[in-house]
């Protein structure tokens, strides 16, 4: 273009010269104008489906586009195939918006296509397999589309609740009626619970008990209540009086010193028997193993009951006691104390 204005200027200062001929003047105009038209271009403008052909002497495709009125913005893509043989082409492609929503906020960019996953990538948000992602991360975008990332987790919670202890009430002749001793205090438990839970967005959504475990086991409180029933629970379908006394018996052992004892597990007598309420230790020279028997006080303030004679031990044989009643519990044992029974042998 430098060219061709430095050649004009010349062609002007020739022509005003008076020697200048007419006949020159028609040549040098003659050759301005072929530069001038080996100089225009035929360039294509392909513009979101519209098509504008134009010539310029421009080369570069935003000069050519600004000589034209045509405003691009930064994140189109303007394709220029260059100038060949004087004919280009440029081809638009126009940006639009779409939205991003992930982690608490959105964000709007523009973009000539590709799909959600290239949106996610090119912003750096990553995401697993757990998160919702909407659309797809397969489909193409569209202009204003809204594409929403929501974090899927999933959260341990622990929970602790407290196992109240249950309360026995034992009657018992071993306390007089109407008072009450504890056996054994109660204690609460404790068990935790843990639940898994689904969250979106730190929202939860849905929650399933995984496992449950207990810390710590309730005890059970037992408390022994005065009655008049008896310490044994062993029946041997006896007929016996309004006392509560056997009518059948062999022989009656009355007042024989009678002492409480308890052996704590899975105890287990002389005679191999199994210990429990119900059995107690004799001397088995005077009393054999397996005899059958009914013990109370001579007031029938005290019932022990039926028993079975299964153990015996160094008191017995020194004739220090004629009986030692088993309990199931210590304290039991220690609140038989020393008594004086009448042994009814039964068999």
């Amino acid at each position: 273009m430098q060219e061709l204005k430095h050649k004009v200027r010349q062609i002007c200062r020739l022509a005003s010269r008076p020697s200048f001929a007419a006949g020159a003047l028609f040549v040098a105009a003659a050759a301005i104008i072929f530069s001038m038209a080996s100089l225009i271009n035929t360039v294509c403008i392909i513009d979101e489906g519209q098509t504008l052909l134009m010539h310029t002497f421009q080369q570069d495709p935003y000069d050519i586009l600004e000589d034209n009125g045509i405003v691009t913005m930064s994140t189109d893509v303007v394709d220029f195939s260059g100038i060949s043989g004087g004919y280009g082409e440029i081809n638009i492609t126009r940006s639009f918006p779409v939205t991003v929503t992930a982690d608490g906020r959105s964000t709007t960019l523009y973009v000539v296509g590709g799909t959600v996953s290239d949106l996610l990538d090119q912003l750096n948000i990553e995401y697993d397999s757990n998160d919702l992602l909407t659309p797809s991360a397969e489909k193409y975008v569209d202009e204003n589309e809204n594409i929403v990332l929501q974090r899927v987790d999933f959260v341990t919670r622990v929970e602790e609740l407290v196992i109240p202890h249950e309360t026995q009430v034992k009657p018992t002749s071993l306390v007089r009626p109407g008072r009450t001793v504890t056996l054994q205090s109660g204690q609460d438990g404790l068990k935790t619970l843990s639940y898994i839970q689904r969250t979106i967005d730190g929202v939860v959504e849905e929650e399933q008990l995984e496992s449950e475990a207990i810390v710590k086991k309730p005890v059970e409180e037992i408390i022994l209540v005065g009655d008049d029933v008896a310490v044994s629970p062993l029946d041997f379908d006896v007929p016996t009086d309004s006392n509560g006394i056997p009518l059948s018996y062999t022989k009656v052992l009355k007042n024989q010193i009678a002492t409480g004892y308890n052996a704590g597990g899975r105890a287990r007598g002389a005679s191999g028997m199994g210990l429990s309420a119900g059995y107690v230790a004799v001397d088995p020279t005077e009393i054999p193993y397996g005899t059958k028997m009914y013990i109370t006080s001579p007031d029938n303030s005290f019932v022990y009951g039926y028993a079975i004679a299964a153990d015996t031990g160094t008191g017995l044989m020194d004739d220090v006691i004629d009986v030692d009643l088993y309990y199931d519990t210590y304290l039991e044992s220690c609140l038989n104390g020393r008594k004086y029974v009448n042994i009814y042998l039964l068999d």
